[in-house]
């Protein structure tokens, strides 16, 4: 006697269909949300590791940049400075200055693989002359090859981003930080106390100059501005 093979129907199999959609609308949205918070996590550790490592090179060397003249400079790079804001020295992601992320890779190849092939007598260290790491370099970091040969090993943010480094020059713990242009309507400079900033564009890979939707201290009275803040995302050590 021949047994009777059981199908699905139809509507059988649009109901699983429908259920396994259903199931994937409710777990996708959480899944990208972790992996959104991981990333934030781990650009949040990334700051905090920079920022300690050019506090250690400040407190052995009383600096963190070489001075040439007038010009502020790392390895052979010279450093923008904005004098409008308590003369700070800025470095790293910059889509108009290619220099100020040649300078930003110079500066964390020094903190992490001080005696890389790269530096050399045409192109020394620019304060770190004991060679110390101060900063524990990346897994993918090669130290036998040219740190400017393998720069997307150096310190990256998780959207694959340079960080942005802010230096006082002054060195008085005192820093004013700009946020976004002065004609924006967004929330004037404001003061924090030390020598560094340092922080991510974020998901968006826009300069918010440290703003993020997160915090009230970003909001301004424009409405124009404010349908805008949402789209805020830097991620900055003076939030951490």
């Amino acid at each position: 006697m021949k047994r009777k093979v059981q199908y699905f129907t139809l509507v059988e199999m649009l109901t699983v269909v429908a259920i396994i959609g259903i199931l994937t609308a409710i777990v996708a949205p959480i899944v990208i949300i972790a992996r959104d918070r991981g990333r934030e996590t781990s650009a949040k550790s990334d700051i905090t590791s920079i920022m300690t490592a050019l506090k250690q090179l400040h407190s052995d060397y009383g600096k963190v940049l070489a001075k040439s003249g007038t010009d502020l400079k790392i390895g052979n790079t010279k450093i923008f400075t904005r004098s409008g804001f308590n003369n700070i020295a800025i470095f790293g992601i910059d889509d108009t200055n290619r220099k100020s992320e040649d300078a930003y890779d110079a500066m964390i190849a020094e903190l992490t693989a001080p005696k890389n092939g790269k530096f050399s007598s045409t192109n020394p260290v620019s304060v770190n002359k004991r060679k110390k790491i101060y900063l524990e370099p990346r897994k993918e970091f090669n130290p036998e090859v040219d740190y400017d040969n393998q720069v997307t090993a150096l310190y990256r943010d998780p959207w694959g981003n340079p960080y942005k480094v802010y230096v006082n020059i002054m060195l008085d713990d005192r820093m004013t930080i700009p946020y976004l242009d002065d004609d924006t309507g967004l929330k004037p400079p404001t003061t924090i106390f030390g020598n560094f900033a340092v922080y991510s564009f974020g998901a968006n890979g826009e300069d918010d100059r440290g703003c993020n939707s997160e915090f009230e201290t970003c909001l301004v009275e424009d409405s124009t501005e404010k349908s805008n803040h949402k789209k805020h995302d830097d991620i900055a050590s003076w939030w951490i």
